[in-house]
């Protein structure tokens, strides 16, 4: 295009008369620069765009205008001013670009274009969240479980595909592998029962450490991060760092099976074939706590993640649930006929952590709801046998894993006596799984069997949207050495784990009854125990609502006196024989004595502790006894007194 222009050579004004090159077009302001006479003058044409090219207006941002506040205009150090200027609008545009952002994430893409579309019904819909999975056309005969791996592998894209492998490890070691993952689900480690453990970044195919134990290995499970991983052995639990290097050993746990690990807490909590649940403090070194469950050898082991509560089966068929300042458990629950196997809490937003499922030596499959115990939500039997393994994905999918093969179920959290039918199935032939986990924020599910390890894909199973406070997939060596010192610094105390899942830390107070808010759609009911005196009677159906009804004192107050005059005038009209009915009632109700509510409630307050201050107190008190003593009997003539020289010595 610039050779046929250059060869048209200028164009020739008509308008004016004048031939093509005779004269020189006047300048525009743009051109009034010294070219020189042997260069061609620009065309205006083709910089006429320039004064009128522009951003479109959905596309300004708007935190380029960003203001500093007029309080800074005060200072009168000019370098002052400027630097607290300059921060200010950068902490505001950061604010603002991370608004965009999760602005962004949490409105689905399908509300956009229903709107584009003209679809209002979807798009009042896209304000919920998105149903993701398998969809299938159930009319024809379709089932998502029917879908194969291959199938999945070649609808998805690239980087999804290359999530599903196979690692053949029959070579290496044999038997079962144990599976964990990190809370950013990035890394991978696996631990087999004859001693082969490795970790790895499985994402980017980066092997961190590989070693030969040459004994039996149990359990393996990453502490903070990926950088230290602890691993039951045959004897002792051994802490490792990230390249394989033993670091430190265990000798207070013995013959451990199983491992959790709190991470709001640097907690290491442990169980073995003893039965002694023991916490360990990762971060200072020392035994924070050892409870004995005096139900034998366990062999399944969980923590709901919200609580931060440890679950135990037990061979019996009980399940207890623990917590590092109780010597005994919260809540013992009878949940299989023969041992526990396995136990798993749903980590979904949406549970809050009240739903458990529970897989037993009998069979059966049973999700619980941890607000009621009384039965079971869903019940079902599984027809394979070998051991049971269960697991909750982010999104609430369990899996459950028996000998031949994995089973993903969905839609688990309502109540009902039909089993439920399966979402997903990968077959393992002649493979027992031993240990199966979904990766965080990943529709991936790990399974380790007795010939390696696989990966599944679960559509819908992972949350897409991470938080980069709590979980960064893409966290770099400062930022994860920054984690590790806030984490150890907001570590909170092992005191403050309760069952009591809507205690949260750090919350404010509301101000008080008159302050409280009565009505709304996201108003918490008020439990009994905090409601005012006048609002218990008032559900008690005691209250006086036509102002003439029973009137109920405090144990040590009475009717006489002023009080019979403050009822004469809050109750006009009332007689003598209301006042004395009145009396008689306080009188029956009234407690005496030992019986009296306020000294039990103190008695129950009594501790059992020798305290410096309570001997002093107590000596002080037996003094001032016996001074009282000698002085009642000096004034009654029991004992005389000397007022001789020798007197001081007596």
């Amino acid at each position: 295009m610039d050779a046929l222009i250059e060869k048209a050579g200028p164009m020739s004004d008509k308008k004016h008369g004048s031939k093509a090159g005779s004269s020189r077009r006047k300048a525009l302001p743009h051109q009034k620069v010294a070219r020189g006479s042997d260069k061609t003058a620009i065309d205006s044409s083709l910089h006429s765009i320039l004064p009128q090219t522009r951003l479109a207006p959905s596309l300004h941002s708007h935190l380029a205008d960003v203001q500093p506040s007029k309080e800074l205009g005060k200072i009168k150090d000019k370098k002052l001013r400027a630097k607290l200027a300059s921060e200010q609008v950068a902490q505001k545009r950061a604010r603002g670009e991370r608004e965009d952002v999760q602005t962004y994430l949490n409105n689905p893409v399908v509300a956009s274009y229903s709107h584009a579309f003209g679809d209002e019904d979807e798009a009042e819909d896209a304000s919920e969240p998105m149903d993701t999975g398998i969809e299938v056309d159930e009319e024809t005969g379709e089932r998502t479980w029917k879908v194969s791996q291959d199938e999945i592998a070649e609808s998805v894209g690239i980087s999804a595909r290359g999530k599903k492998f196979d690692l053949k490890l029959e070579t290496v070691g044999g038997g079962g592998y144990s599976v964990d993952y990190t809370r950013n689900g990035r890394h991978l480690a696996i631990a087999s029962n004859h001693g082969h453990v490795a970790t790895f970044d499985w994402q980017a195919g980066k092997l961190h450490s590989e070693i030969q134990l040459g004994e039996t290995v149990r359990d393996i499970k990453f502490l903070h991060n990926e950088s230290f991983y602890a691993v039951a052995q045959k004897k002792y639990v051994f802490i490792y760092d990230g390249e394989g290097t033993e670091v430190h050993k265990l000798k207070q746990h013995l013959d451990v099976t199983k491992m959790e690990f709190l991470p709001y807490h640097y907690l290491l909590a442990t169980v073995g074939n003893a039965g002694h649940l023991k916490y360990h403090d990762t971060s200072t070194g020392l035994m924070i706590a050892e409870h004995k469950s005096r139900l034998g050898s366990v062999q399944a082991m969980a923590q709901n993640r919200h609580n931060a509560i440890i679950q135990l089966g037990h061979q019996n068929g009980t399940v207890t649930f623990w917590s590092p300042n109780l010597s005994t458990p919260h809540v013992k629950l009878l949940a299989h006929v023969g041992p526990v196997q396995s136990i798993s809490v749903d980590p979904s937003a949406s549970s809050c952590g009240r739903y458990m499922a529970t897989a037993g030596a009998d069979g059966r499959v049973k999700v619980w709801d941890n607000r009621n115990w009384g039965k079971t939500v869903r019940e079902w039997s599984l027809k394979s046998g070998g051991r049971y393994e269960v697991d909750w994905s982010g999104r609430g999918l369990l899996a459950v894993g028996s000998k031949g093969g994995v089973s993903v179920y969905r839609d688990l959290h309502t109540s009902s006596s039909k089993p439920p039918s399966s979402y997903m199935s990968m077959p393992l032939p002649g493979l027992a799984p031993r240990s199966i986990r979904f990766c965080p924020y990943e529709d991936v599910l790990g399974v380790g069997h007795s010939a390696g390890f696989s990966s599944m894909l679960v559509p819908g199973a992972g949350i897409a949207q991470y938080d980069s406070g709590e979980a960064d997939v893409y966290e770099s060596y400062g930022r994860r050495r920054e984690r590790e010192v806030r984490g150890v610094m907001e570590k909170i105390q092992p005191d403050l784990i309760t069952m009591d899942t809507d205690a949260f830390l750090g919350r404010v107070g509301d101000g008080g009854v008159a302050n409280r808010p009565v009505h709304g759609p996201n108003i918490r009911e008020v439990p009994f125990y905090k409601k005012t005196r006048a609002e218990r009677l008032e559900l008690l159906g005691t209250a006086d609502t036509e102002g003439a009804g029973v009137m109920e004192e405090d144990d040590d107050d009475s009717v006489d006196g002023s009080d019979a005059d403050a009822v004469r005038a809050s109750k006009p009209g009332q007689g003598a024989k209301r006042r004395e009915k009145i009396r008689q009632e306080k009188e029956k109700h009234k407690m005496r004595g030992k019986s009296k509510s306020s000294k039990r409630f103190l008695r129950k307050k009594r501790k059992n502790v020798v305290d410096p201050t309570t001997v002093a107190v107590k000596e002080k008190l037996e003094r001032e006894r016996l001074e009282r003593d000698k002085q009642r009997k000096i004034a009654s003539g029991e004992l005389k007194v000397e007022n001789g020289a020798l007197s001081r010595f007596g």
